[in-house]
């Protein structure tokens, strides 16, 4: 088997959802989901050249060349664009030898994976563009533009600070009371929101009056829930290490499983700082990219909960990460922004690790996530896990007639 074309597709969803295709003389198709960034669709068109006549049987071979090809630029978008062709080869591989991708990476211990969903800030989030700049979609109608009032917007790596509006300890509970409706077992909610307050947007600290509102916000959410619930927080990397440990120790009392990101991510010496000085589980991993890197976090964090995306990492690497983890008794909570496809990769690599806790769905505000698996039996998450597929491959086909109709313009589709 001969790969002989290699196209993309790119959807305006909250986020940009990036799709590849692989096809090859065989007529096997395989697709994969690519973690977002400017310029992703040129960098995949490069690589494209690289894989032309190979045998996409030989992935490791295959996935070290494309590695090697980028060791002046990666990680970051080269990763990115390596990742996806790789979720997409491995479609390939599975269909060829009739074996689900969780197969190829070594078995299932479960046939369901539990999903947590991302409940952002108790409001609908944005569409936003690679650069995180609020946009309006071509198939969004007017009245659901992001000018709308209840509409969250985010500015850079955070909110707008610079907003007066600000989110109510009633809209958290409410979204939490609608997400547990829904079977979800574990809820995320964003805890770096605007307040009534008055607060520097750069210098990452946090005044009491800030915490207390913090505090008040998640009360509301573990009060709706109760404590059978699952609850994180996500924090996006706005804090320092002073702040941050204030905070962490404010949300020890809701029993938190994992509070995420609350500083920047390459100062791993920070992140150990605030683990030690508080019972609530610190969690990181969606901007790292190598065994090495969730070592450090491991042996030099103590972190406990690791958070690797999917697409980031990739199923080869991130079966190795888990297994690198599982070393230490340390759980995966596995990051994950993108559609179907994406999703449904994630779902394999949880299947076929022992230590995760669950995997994320961040789309609940798009309404056509399910419209683009083709020939669906019904919703891919229901009463809040997914059914492990057994069919080879991902076990989904991407429904490019549904997918057509949300497509970016000025992009390639598929051709």
């Amino acid at each position: 088997m001969k790969i002989t074309r290699v196209t993309t597709a790119v959807l305006e969803a909250n986020f940009n959802w990036n799709f590849v295709k692989i096809e090859t003389d065989e007529k096997i198709t395989g697709y994969g989901e690519v973690f977002l960034a400017p310029g992703l669709t040129a960098v995949i068109r490069e690589y494209a050249r690289l894989l032309m006549g190979e045998d996409p049987t030989s992935i490791d071979r295959v996935m070290r060349r494309m590695r090697l090809s980028a060791v002046h630029v990666s990680p970051g978008i080269a990763m990115h664009a390596i990742l996806g062709l790789e979720a997409a080869l491995l479609d390939l591989i599975g269909k060829k030898y009739r074996m689900p991708v969780w197969q190829i990476l070594g078995g299932k211990y479960r046939d369901e994976v539990r999903i947590y969903a991302d409940c952002h800030a108790g409001a609908a989030l944005s569409s936003i563009d690679p650069l995180l700049i609020p946009r309006t979609p071509a198939w969004m109608a007017a009245d659901r533009a992001p000018q709308d009032p209840n509409v969250v917007h985010l500015k850079r790596h955070g909110w707008d600070a610079s907003k007066k509006e600000h989110q109510t300890p009633e809209e958290y509970a409410r979204q939490a009371r609608e997400m547990a409706g829904r079977g979800f077992r574990i809820l995320k909610f964003d805890i770096d929101v605007p307040t009534p307050f008055d607060t520097d947007e750069y210098n990452r600290d946090l005044s009491r009056s800030e915490i207390e509102y913090a505090d008040m916000l998640i009360g509301a959410v573990r009060k709706e829930l109760g404590p059978d619930v699952g609850l994180a927080i996500d924090c996006h990397w706005n804090y320092g290490v002073q702040a941050a440990v204030e905070m962490a120790r404010a949300m020890e009392k809701h029993k938190l499983l994992w509070l995420e990101d609350p500083v920047p991510p390459e100062n791993i010496g920070a992140l150990a700082q605030v683990q030690r000085n508080t019972a609530t589980p610190i969690s990181t991993g969606e901007n790292h990219y190598f065994r090495l890197d969730f070592q450090r976090l491991i042996v030099e964090g103590g972190l406990r909960v690791l958070a690797p995306d999917v697409q980031k990492i990739g199923l080869w690497e991130g079966r190795k990460v888990a297994d690198l983890a599982d070393l230490h008794y340390v759980n995966l909570a596995l990051h994950n922004i993108c559609g179907p496809l994406g999703t449904m990769a994630g779902v394999h690599l949880s299947a076929a690790i022992p230590n995760i806790l669950a995997l994320e769905w961040h789309a609940a505000s798009v309404p056509f996530f399910d419209e683009l698996v083709k020939n669906a039996a019904g919703p891919l998450i229901r009463d809040g896990k997914v059914r492990v597929p057994d069919v080879p491959g991902l076990g989904i086909e991407l429904d490019e007639d549904a997918a057509w109709r949300y497509r970016m313009p000025g992009e390639p589709f598929f051709e």
